[in-house]
């Protein structure tokens, strides 16, 4: 075909006769200056020089010299060397899931691909000539989907589970871990996500506040059939903030593509943590996930959006919820009577004291299961005081770690290396400073400033976890600790956990030392 369109265009040229004195050159120019349509390219304008270029070559070869030029090393790599591919193979039948974007950036954090400039197409062409592609390994799917549009951020989030890896119980044993995610429609920004022992109403409110305190409460969750899903208290508790749970039809994947897409993420992931030969804590499989989900979906170019998921919300303006309010909304509620000798009630078998007057009595108690820091006590509708608990348990023993074949790369250790030095590549300046420690800012500053900054409950548990870490880290200085806890607010919210906070605080704080330490060592 493309040797048909090029004699059509250098036809006038061809046809043997005299040309009067410049005639040739007047009608080469006309068909230069002349569009030419080309079937699947349309109008294409040719320079002289091209025309002239295969009028010779059709003088000399007639129709077969139009063709295209195959080129000599066709099939063969001039920028890939055969080691470069032959560890890309390697890493595709290791973990035959990997997509070819994750292959190469494995080639460039471990360094292989250093200084080579080549394509995604290139790659993936090779690795199908060699027999390598994902679908030639038999890993592709296809998923039933429809496309919906939504004008803003927050007109409907769309929420599922996920069954993940296993992972080691703390109190023993292993299970399945779970992953609870809402995604937001519009921007296909993932508002809250996070790995669980289990797939019920606790973690569902967690994941939830979540997504409530860092951005505020949507008009519409859209969910499955899951019986986790479909407990009244959450619709009423839903209801009170505004937001509209909808149920999606059994069966049917209509109206949720954009997370069912995404769980194909979340599936590359779980294989790189079942190719590091170890069982990981739900606590180690968050800190992965965190740093894993940024680098591979938040700041990766959407093919539906044609931007990243970060650029695409970074203009919402956050309305979070207010601290106090979701602090009760999503508590349950039992009935429990004081009892008479210890003045105590038992909420998932801990004691929490009660006021002496309540014994023998029956009275209403709202908790939230994940955070059995404090109960509330009612009575008839009555709010009558904060239970606080009894001396905890024994510490949980330690599981024996299994055996496992280890792999050739530790992907989820380089993405969490690259994504640490990303954070504190914003806190440079002062993570790297030479700041001095105030004397004035002792351990009783550093709680009002991490209770402001963090709008954590004054309690007595996180006082003692934050005066512990002050024990361990301290003193500080005071720019260092502001500085973690703005950033720590803007990636998970205000109102949290104080561990969320203090990991942040860790993380910048063992940077400056080692930056000061550099820097001595260079002097």
């Amino acid at each position: 075909m493309l040797a048909l369109f090029r004699y059509g265009v250098l036809a006038p040229l061809a046809e043997e006769r005299e040309y009067a004195s410049g005639e040739r050159v007047r009608l080469l120019a006309e068909i230069a200056q002349r569009e030419h349509y080309l079937p699947g390219h349309g109008p294409w304008r040719i320079a002289s020089r091209t025309i002239l270029g295969w009028l010779s070559r059709w003088r000399g070869g007639g129709i077969e010299a139009l063709r295209p030029c195959r080129r000599r090393d066709r099939g063969t790599s001039r920028v890939l060397t055969p080691e470069v591919l032959e560890r890309a193979i390697a890493l595709r039948k290791e973990q035959r899931r990997r997509k070819t974007r994750m292959l190469i950036d494995i080639l460039e954090r471990e360094g292989t691909i250093a200084g080579l400039a080549f394509s995604r197409a290139t790659l993936d062409r090779h690795l199908r000539r060699l027999g390598a592609s994902r679908r030639q390994l038999g890993v592709l799917a296809t998923a039933r989907t429809i496309r919906m549009e939504f004008a803003s951020f927050g007109d409907l989030w769309v929420g599922d589970y996920h069954h993940g890896p296993l992972v080691r119980r703390p109190g023993g044993g292993t299970t399945t871990a779970k992953l609870g995610a809402f995604i937001d429609h519009t921007t296909r920004h993932v508002v809250a996500d996070r790995y669980y022992l289990s797939e019920e109403l606790v973690t569902l409110r967690d994941t939830l506040l979540r997504a409530f305190l860092a951005w505020g409460v949507p008009k519409v969750a859209y969910v499955d059939q899951g019986a986790v899903y479909r407990a009244d208290q959450l619709a009423y508790s839903l209801l009170r903030v505004g937001t509209h749970l909808v149920h999606s039809r059994p069966y049917y994947s209509e109206g949720r593509g954009v997370i069912e897409r995404w769980w194909q993420l979340a599936g590359d992931f779980e294989a790189e943590v079942n190719a590091r030969g170890e069982l990981l804590t739900i606590h180690e499989l968050n800190l992965l996930w965190e740093a894993y989900r940024a680098e591979r979906y938040t700041n990766q170019v959407h093919s539906a959006l044609g931007r990243t998921p970060a650029e695409a919300v970074a203009g919402v303006v956050r309305k979070p919820l207010d601290p106090a309010v979701a602090r009760e909304l999503f508590l349950v509620g039992e009935k429990r009577r004081v009892h008479r000798k210890d003045g105590c009630v038992r909420v998932l078998g801990r004691p929490f004291l009660c006021e002496s007057s309540l014994r023998g009595q029956w009275v209403d108690v709202r908790f939230d299961p994940a955070d059995l820091s404090s109960v509330l006590i009612l009575r008839e509708g009555e709010r009558l005081q904060r239970a606080l608990p009894q001396p905890a348990n024994a510490p949980p023993e330690t599981v024996p770690m299994e055996e496992r074949i280890e792999a050739s790369v530790d992907y989820l250790s380089l993405i969490r290396r690259d994504y640490d030095t990303k954070l504190l590549e914003h806190v440079r300046p002062l993570a790297y400073a030479d700041l001095t420690v105030e004397p004035s800012f002792d351990v009783e500053r550093f709680l009002a400033v991490a209770f402001d900054l963090g709008g954590l409950a004054p309690g007595p548990t996180e006082r003692r976890q934050l005066a512990d870490f002050w024990k361990s880290f301290g003193p500080l200085p005071e720019d260092l600790v502001r500085i973690a806890m703005e950033h720590a607010v803007r990636m998970h919210g205000r109102g949290r956990h104080a561990h969320v906070y203090l990991h942040a605080l860790r993380t910048l704080v063992l940077a400056h030392w080692k930056g000061r330490a550099k820097k001595e060592e260079e002097r």
